[in-house]
């Protein structure tokens, strides 16, 4: 499915004549992870379990195993997830309470796994 293209905490972006890009394929499941993990729970008014909130731990314990947890069952949600494969989360700290978090994860219709990796504030 074709999407827009955006990343958590940018603007839409136009493609070379001026509309509007669109992205599709392993791209657009990166920009939806992280765009599920960094939005704040029930800032959508019709969607109010979407999103993990990372960026809203900032500063807090980091929690390792709670944290992953939230993860792994925040892309139990997206479709372009094969469910049927492990999703193994890897949290590295940074510094006090910021981490950054590896996602290894088999995308829907493929056979090998992706490697997504960003930070806490949900910059790549």
């Amino acid at each position: 499915m074709t999407d827009l293209y955006h990343y958590f905490g940018e603007d839409l972006q136009l493609d070379e004549e001026g509309a509007l890009r669109s992205v599709d394929g392993a791209l657009a499941t990166r920009q939806n992870i992280l765009r599920r993990l960094c939005t704040n729970p029930k800032a959508y008014l019709w969607h109010s379990e979407y999103g993990a909130g990372l960026p809203a731990r900032v500063g807090t314990p980091i929690r390792e195993v709670e944290t992953q947890g939230l993860i792994t069952a925040q892309l139990a949600l997206e479709a372009s997830i094969d469910h049927d494969q492990p999703v193994i989360v890897t949290l590295t700290p940074l510094a006090v309470s910021t981490y950054r978090c590896s996602i290894t994860y088999t995308e829907q219709g493929e056979e090998s796994g992706q490697i997504f990796t960003f930070n806490q504030s949900g910059t790549i």
